[in-house]
């Protein structure tokens, strides 16, 4: 399907979510950076992991407003509070005012806005388009993220160190111009279905709301995939990244000098140019392929591909291996996101959106937990363990959607 046919929510969602997300990872990558720098490693990665466990927290009440209120409201209401947040982010950073601990803070507050923005605005794309078209639309917005996060990653790389606050403000002006349009031209279609009335106290009523999800056993088993063979990529910035930058030898690649952490960037750039230029191909190519194989056969690639990324040292054997991996990622990604919004009841989306964020947030923890495993475990042990957790990954996706085992039926 092309661009073209698509809804115009989708579009919207599309065009608006690429500038959204270039701005956000032109300066939220390298705020990692300006706390380590400002406050040190270890207060850095305190306040890191605290802020994995608030956003988690904010992501499941945000999906549970979006699912009682107006999902456009909550959408337009979180864009203004991230523009908000990052006005007084610009006015604190600023080299004559510069005060790290309210940075940090604001910056932990983004989680509160995203949470507001991502469950409602994913919610609002499933509720908007039909199944057969739901592969084609995460293809091209995965396609368009990838892109903005290369552009984005670029643009921040030139001017976060000597324009900080210029690039601060064209941030705010992005998300400010996309509200206007989101508040003028996004359709909710959900706005005149009658609302569930609550007597209950809505804290009370949001954990019983993600009861009902705890309870849904196939979308927790798929869920709990998706933390297993998610973790393996996660690696790469943690324990690949910084095995690389201790065992790797520097070489003179096409005249230039890579050392460890320059192999890391390489790698990180390999993946993401890929996606850039072949996702379509790789979508054309299985289009017609009995998608769970598809699921399986990209789980396989993706593990394995990272599995080994974790042993190899030579440059050019780690470079076929992200390869794999990455045409892995493409044939897989697709297809999670379709079996995922089929398993999600239409009543409840917001909700069950959040509580996959469970499987982002329990992979990012896995892979961090790789650099304290990895202490006791060599490069070959740790390879083999990423590629055992792959293949649970791979049994549990199969489980959750090519069996019957479960009392909650597949959708058709």
């Amino acid at each position: 399907m092309k661009f073209s046919q698509f809804p115009s929510n989708v579009k919207l969602r599309i065009i608006c979510g690429f500038f959204d997300h270039a701005a956000s990872m032109s300066v939220m990558p390298f705020m990692v950076l300006y706390i380590a720098d400002e406050l040190g490693k270890v207060t850095s990665g305190i306040l890191l992991s605290v802020n994995v466990v608030f956003s988690l927290i904010c992501n499941l009440c945000g999906g549970y407003f979006a699912d009682r209120f107006s999902r456009k409201g909550q959408l337009v209401a979180g864009q203004l509070l991230f523009a908000m947040i990052m006005i007084l982010m610009t006015l604190f950073i600023h080299p004559a005012i510069n005060m790290p601990w309210i940075v940090s803070l604001l910056f932990m507050f983004t989680a509160i806005s995203g949470a507001m923005i991502f469950p409602a605005l994913e919610a609002l794309i499933i509720d908007s388009t039909a199944e057969e078209m739901r592969k084609s639309v995460y293809v091209m917005s995965y396609w368009a993220n990838n892109l903005a996060t290369a552009i984005g990653t670029a643009i921040g790389g030139l001017f976060y160190k000597d324009h900080r606050v210029l690039l601060f403000m064209f941030i705010v002006l992005i998300m400010l111009v996309n509200t206007a349009i989101f508040q003028r031209y996004l359709i909710d279609p959900t706005v005149h279905k009658a609302r569930k009335v609550v007597e209950a106290h809505w804290v009370r009523d949001l954990l019983s709301s993600y009861k009902v999800a705890l309870k849904d056993t196939r979308f927790v088993v798929f869920t709990s995939a998706m933390i297993f063979v998610f973790s393996a990529e996660f690696a790469l910035t943690n324990y690949i990244g910084v095995r690389l930058h201790n065992v790797f030898k520097p070489i003179d690649l096409f005249g230039i000098h890579v050392d460890g952490v320059r192999m890391m960037s390489i790698l990180l750039i390999e993946n993401t140019l890929l996606v850039v230029t072949i996702t379509f191909l790789i979508a054309k190519l299985t289009e017609h392929r009995n998608q769970v194989y598809v699921l399986l056969m990209g789980t396989f690639l993706y593990t394995a591909g990272y599995g080994l990324a974790h042993h190899l040292t030579t440059w050019y054997l780690l470079m076929l291996v992200i390869f794999l991996a990455t045409v892995g990622e493409l044939m897989q990604t697709p297809i999670i996101s379709v079996f995922q919004a089929k398993l999600m009841p239409e009543d409840k989306r917001a909700s069950y959106i959040a509580f996959s964020s469970l499987g982002y947030s329990g992979a990012g923890l896995v892979a961090s937990s790789g650099l304290i495993i990895g202490v006791v475990l060599n490069s070959i042990m740790m390879s083999l363990y990423v590629i055992i957790m792959g293949l649970i990954g791979m049994l549990l996706f199969y489980l959750a959607v090519h069996t019957r085992i479960f009392k909650q039926p597949i959708p058709e």
